[in-house]
């Protein structure tokens, strides 16, 4: 059995084929690179899956840049919308042609944590229709959502939040973002009114490992078991990595989106609810200092 995985060389996907291949007599996995796989392109793509019939398809590609994307707002032609809606629909078109399982790696953001409709959300609650009270970013996600659950029959969908793992050169995430800024001297203030949730990318493997063994199918959330708020997070985060206290200053988001022409659009109370997928996966989720803590004791770098 073959096992697609695009984005294999991104932040999150990359540690799943790591991980995977660690596994005696594990299955073959496809990991091309956008050079030799451009999922915008349906000819190029439905090629690739006539010459290797992948039984599984993982698809963690995607534009994930925030501020580029909103940068391209309501441009189907500009790049966010171009590989992660055109492109997951391409992946749809060819997983129903060749009869592969979708596993769709998607976002928190496809909900709005708009103060009259807060998170943390479950699994179960519908995503924000309303694109006005979505990043681009985030609606686009959510348009590729739809692609999945309207044309497939079966499908897994998997959401996180703010990824971060211990290492990964290429590209800071959200946890090695606040180190580089505090020792760069760069570090702006950071919200005490927002929520959200942090996700190790440790456990978005060990979650996909247990769905590709069970068969699993619906809608997971792997983040954290309990909520932060940016300024905790980095005072937190900035005891245990670099041994000072309560450097950070604090702000409003509240305030913030009064006075910021995106209002509304970046989340306020926001995050994952994730008792349904521990339940049914039979594992548990690190709280977001637990998650620090796992990070320091594995060397974590920027």
């Amino acid at each position: 059995m073959k096992i697609l995985v695009t984005g294999a060389d991104g932040l999150v996907g990359s540690h799943f084929v790591d991980a995977y291949l660690k596994i005696p007599g594990s299955e073959i996995l496809l990991t091309p690179n956008i050079k030799e796989l451009d999922i915008t392109n349906p000819k190029e793509l439905s090629n690739y899956f006539s010459q290797h019939k992948p039984k599984t398809v993982i698809h963690f590609a995607a534009f994930t840049d925030v501020s580029k994307a909103e940068e391209e707002r309501n441009n189907e032609q500009g790049l966010a919308w171009q590989v992660n809606v055109t492109g997951t629909s391409n992946i749809v078109q060819n997983c129903l042609a060749y009869r592969s399982f979708l596993i769709h790696i998607s976002t928190d953001v496809v909900f709005a944590g708009r103060l009259e409709k807060p998170g943390p959300y479950k699994e179960t609650d519908p995503p924000e229709n309303n694109p006005d009270f979505l990043s681009w970013y985030g609606w686009t996600k959510r348009k590729a959502e739809s692609q999945v659950t309207e044309k497939l029959p079966t499908y897994t969908i998997i959401r996180i939040s703010n990824p971060t793992r211990a290492h990964f050169a290429p590209k800071l995430d959200y946890i090695r973002k606040i180190l580089w800024l505090f020792d760069q001297k760069k570090l702006y203030p950071m919200f005490q009114d927002q929520y959200l949730t942090l996700t190790y990318i440790n456990e978005v493997s060990k979650a996909l490992m247990k769905i590709l063994q069970e068969q699993k199918t619906g809608v997971f959330h792997v983040s954290s078991s309990d909520l932060f708020t940016p300024l905790e997070l980095a005072n937190y985060l900035l005891e245990k990595a670099r041994g000072v206290k309560n450097q950070v200053k604090p702000a409003s988001i509240v305030e913030y989106l009064q006075n910021s022409p995106s209002r509304a659009r970046y989340p306020i109370l926001g995050g994952l609810k994730t008792e349904k997928t521990q339940k049914e996966l039979g594992v548990s989720f690190r709280g977001w200092k637990q998650i620090i803590d796992a990070l320091i004791k594995e060397g974590l770098k920027i």
